[in-house]
């Protein structure tokens, strides 16, 4: 895809860098073509002198001229970054994209009503151009929006487009799973050291075992089911290490996790 045009970010933090990263590498656009606006001098100052953006701490001029507007703020700052002034400054055939996690597209339209709104869930691997992002548009945004979304998250990561009842399971699945996968390597080089390896190493041996792992479900499409049984030989080594699992649950701690955020996801949304 070429160039996207000029792009304004409200919300300069971690998410909102990484994406930053994935459409400059990709050439998707230049540094002159994207806005970011945040509160923090020290952080405008940071993302100008790292990434030859431009920088403002008022929203409105950050979204002025803008093509494609990313909401990358926290959930709770929803209503104070957006106002209606900001939301009048956003141009009508703009494309708005929001990876505020639990602001669904009702309260996305009530923010910015008439425009375009395309919510995204994507996750923190994206900082390393691994991330895992499900996009949901809604229904006044045309073709060319989604293929632009898509070409920005494809940037840093993989990229499905999904209904948006859908959201809150993605959420609970990948949008979260990150935190599952990296208690769950801790627990492994732990163990590792348990087992008489230095630190560095089994965590090292850990992490790379995940992303090789996850790796190979990806690329070969294969079940993981079957990818486990090639790895696990009758009455071995493997078979033996998957019953201990087993016998501790860990399948059943993965629902429970899941079931944990749609749980806490419903009460937030209730506040």
């Amino acid at each position: 895809m070429g160039k996207i045009g000029n792009i304004a970010f409200i919300g300069g933090g971690a998410m909102g860098e990484a994406i930053i990263k994935g459409i400059l590498q990709a050439k998707l656009a230049e540094g002159e073509e994207v806005t970011v606006s945040d509160p923090s001098e020290q952080r405008l100052e940071y993302m100008q002198k790292q990434y030859g953006v431009n920088v403002t701490k008022e929203n409105v001029k950050a979204v002025n001229n803008a093509m494609t507007v990313i909401l990358a703020v926290k959930p709770q700052m929803a209503d104070k970054a957006i106002t209606n002034t900001v939301a009048q400054a956003i141009a009508k055939e703009a494309a708005v994209v929001s990876i505020m996690g639990s602001v669904d597209l009702e309260k996305l339209h009530s923010l910015i009503p008439d425009r375009a709104i395309i919510r995204v869930m994507p996750n923190t691997p994206l900082a390393v151009g691994a991330g895992m992002t499900a996009i949901a548009p809604d229904e006044n945004a045309v073709q060319e929006m989604v293929e632009t979304v898509k070409a920005i998250f494809g940037s840093c990561g993989e990229v499905v487009e999904v209904q948006e009842s859908a959201m809150e399971a993605i959420t609970a699945v990948s949008g979260c799973g990150p935190g599952y996968v990296f208690m769950l390597i801790d627990a492994l080089a732990d163990a590792g050291v348990n087992a008489g390896l230095p630190r560095n190493l089994a965590i090292k041996l850990a992490a790379q075992t995940f992303a090789g792992a996850g790796k190979m479900a990806v690329e070969t499409g294969l079940h993981p089911a079957q990818l486990r049984d090639q790895v696990t030989s009758p009455g071995g080594t493997t078979i033996a290490g998957i019953h201990a699992l087993e016998s501790h649950c860990v399948r059943g701690a993965m629902y429970d996790a899941v079931m944990a955020v749609l749980a806490r996801s419903e009460k937030l949304k209730g506040k």
